[in-house]
């Protein structure tokens, strides 16, 4: 399970123990607010990765080339 899931389900428990405990549901709300930011945080933190094949990087050198070939705008 990543961060984000186990920060999710942590906010769900404390709403449901706002739920149960009427008495408490302000603090039980703010313990999920929380999690709720932890988990939004931890999405920001999501790595990317990307696996440069051989014809990518020859296409990426061929678009290169093109746009070096075009004429400069008239300023």
């Amino acid at each position: 399970m990543d961060r984000r899931t186990a920060c999710l389900k942590q906010a769900d428990a404390f709403r449901e123990k706002a739920i149960a405990d009427p008495a408490h549901h302000d603090q039980w709300i703010d313990e999920a607010i929380k999690w709720l930011e932890l988990a939004m945080e931890a999405s920001r933190r999501v790595a990317v990765t990307i696996e440069a094949t051989e014809d990518w990087l020859l296409q990426d050198a061929a678009a290169d080339a093109l746009l070096s070939q075009r004429p400069e705008p008239n300023a």
